[in-house]
């Protein structure tokens, strides 16, 4: 299903690093461990599985990476390189040696992305509010929108989550990206807004499930709001 564009190789360091971060239990694997493993796994040489793609317990596809075998030819995969190759236009996540149904990490869209944009899987401070919640413009509040550049949210990902939006029955899903003076006033925080609320579902709950999911498709520390279309129509753009 999924190929690389060329033949290429991966770090056989980091390779020999993870399998060594593989062979500790789990139950001992702590802070460090993780810090470790997302420091060496986008270089490291990986073979795909059989079949590449699955279907995670959430829903969401993910292509399956484990650890080459010993005296056996393979196909390299290198994270660094299939991120850019399919993973990001196609939308996948990925999960690595997946054995019984167990895998022994899992990395979202959203982390995927948050690696080619900020060299980092999980960014701890930054000028999102973390707010996820429905929004309502409050009356004289100083509020500037616009739209995320390439930088924020490339044109790919966009897609992806207008794709979500439409397939979960929004007919014309549009986003803005909000900034706006935080409750002291004194900086301004961002958040991505999408044109919807609870009235564009079949009821509450699935409008929750739907925005729960479309984190998946973000770095952990963006934050995003739902909001009526008619308090920032002008501002929206479809997606």
């Amino acid at each position: 299903m999924s190929t690389t564009t060329e033949p290429y190789y991966g770090d056989l360091e980091k390779t020999d690093i993870i399998a060594n971060l593989l062979s500790v239990p789990k139950e001992d694997r702590n802070e460090s461990w993780t810090r470790d493993f997302i420091t060496n796994i986008p270089t490291a040489s990986f073979r795909c599985g059989d079949p590449q793609v699955i279907a995670g317990p959430d829903g969401f596809p993910y292509f399956q990476l484990f650890l080459p075998e010993p005296n056996v030819p393979f196909t390299c995969y290198v994270l660094d390189r299939i991120k850019d190759d399919f993973l990001l236009d196609r939308g996948f996540g990925v999960v690595f040696n997946l054995v019984n149904g167990e895998p022994d990490y899992v990395l979202s869209y959203g982390d995927i992305l948050n690696w080619h944009l900020n060299k980092e899987f999980y960014t701890e401070h930054s000028a999102f509010s973390k707010e996820n919640t429905d929004e309502v413009i409050v009356e004289d509040e100083e509020v500037l929108v616009g739209q995320p550049n390439e930088n924020i949210l490339p044109n790919y990902t966009k897609k992806l989550l207008g794709d979500y939006l439409r397939l979960n029955g929004v007919k014309d899903p549009k986003m803005a990206l909000m900034m706006r003076k935080d409750k002291n006033g004194q900086e301004f925080s961002q958040d991505l807004a999408f044109n919807i609320g609870p009235e564009n579902f079949e009821n509450e709950d699935v409008y929750r499930a739907v925005m729960r999911n479309l984190s998946w498709y973000l770095p952990r520390h963006y934050s995003f709001v739902g909001i009526a279309d008619g308090d920032l129509k002008n501002d929206f753009e479809s997606i």
